[in-house]
């Protein structure tokens, strides 16, 4: 496809003189010259790229706009958002179609699937689930009654929807006995929900999961959670009943956040944060017990031992005030 093309499709400006220039495929930057190098377009869309992508002599480069000086002027496609520009791009290379597997699920008669839905094979839909226009039900996928899914949601393969939360109460006897989860689980529209995830139901109210929200593989909804709209989920994180994650907030990979918790909208949490008390709507936390990351990072490096200035520059770790002759004693003394 010409580059003058996807430049006017797409926006950002080309380089003088590549107006009639052409790629048939697009390639990482650092592979870029591996194979029809004169018509590959590489994305380079963080510095550490600029390397490799300097020594690129003969490909096209889709650049990011903070980065256009970096590179060398003359193969270049600069575009203030380079990564929306290259998921248009991808979003137009021919794919296989998905094929309605439906005859090979299992959905139950009282279940109501859109017939436009793509059901993979061996999914199993119970009676009481509501499946929206366009949506897209991939492989062993499980959605049981009272789950309403909205328009084009995706659900990824083997994952679990609806099927009663943790909840248990303890009997005056001293027993444990189940909580019914009566509520459901409601995903709006344009929802994708990763595989192997799981979304409990609530237990009086929903379970909700906001408009375009995306979760990746391996994330835990407890019940009466609600994930708000456009929030982007890493994978293996979970979170407990009745947790509210606001609009808009972004978590990293292995995020925990406590039952009840509030994370505000527009919010960031670190990789591996653990939640256990509200977060502010855009605040960024991380660590255990997640804190303002400033002050998590503070207090990482003092446990490491560097100093103020290692804390910000290169690491200076304080010198030691232990004799290092003098034995420590045991516990036997």
């Amino acid at each position: 496809m010409p580059l003058r093309e996807l430049a006017d499709k797409h926006g950002g400006t080309l380089d003088p003189g590549l107006e009639d220039a052409v790629v048939s495929r697009v390639a990482p930057v650092d592979e870029a010259e591996t194979v029809d190098a004169t018509t590959t377009l590489a994305p380079l869309l963080s510095r550490r790229y600029l390397e490799a992508a300097r020594a690129k002599q003969t490909a096209f480069l889709l650049v990011d706009g903070p980065l256009a000086s970096l590179v060398p002027a003359g193969k270049r496609w600069i575009h203030p958002h380079a990564t929306y520009a290259l998921a248009c791009v991808l979003e137009g290379v021919p794919r296989p179609e998905p094929v309605d597997a439906r005859a090979l699920a299992r959905i139950d008669p009282l279940a109501s699937v859109d017939p436009t839905a793509i059901i993979g094979p061996f999914a199993v839909v119970y009676a009481g689930a509501e499946i929206g226009p366009h949506c897209r039900i991939e492989p062993h996928v499980v959605v049981y009654g009272g789950v309403s899914l909205g328009a084009r949601v995706t659900v990824g393969a083997s994952s679990v929807l609806g099927r009663p939360g943790f909840g248990w109460a303890t009997s005056p006897a001293g027993g444990v006995v189940r909580m019914p989860q009566l509520g459901g689980v409601v995903i709006e529209d344009d929802v994708e929900i990763g595989p192997l995830c799981t979304v409990d139901a609530g237990t009086l109210a929903p379970t909700a999961i906001g408009r375009g929200a995306k979760l990746d593989a391996h994330v835990h909804v407890g019940h009466n959670a609600s994930i708000g709209a456009g929030a982007l989920v890493a994978a293996q994180s979970g979170f407990a009943g009745s947790s509210r994650i606001g609009a808009g907030v972004l978590v990293g990979g292995q995020v925990g956040v406590a039952d009840h918790c509030e994370v505000g909208a527009g919010a960031r949490l670190a990789a591996k944060a653990g939640v256990i008390g509200d977060v502010p709507a855009g605040a960024v936390f991380g660590g255990y017990p997640a804190v303002d990351k400033a002050r998590w990072l503070r207090a990482t490096a003092r446990l490491l031992g560097f100093g103020a200035k290692g804390a910000e520059g290169d690491p200076k770790p304080r010198a030691s005030t232990e004799d290092p002759g003098r034995k420590r004693k045991g516990r036997s003394g």
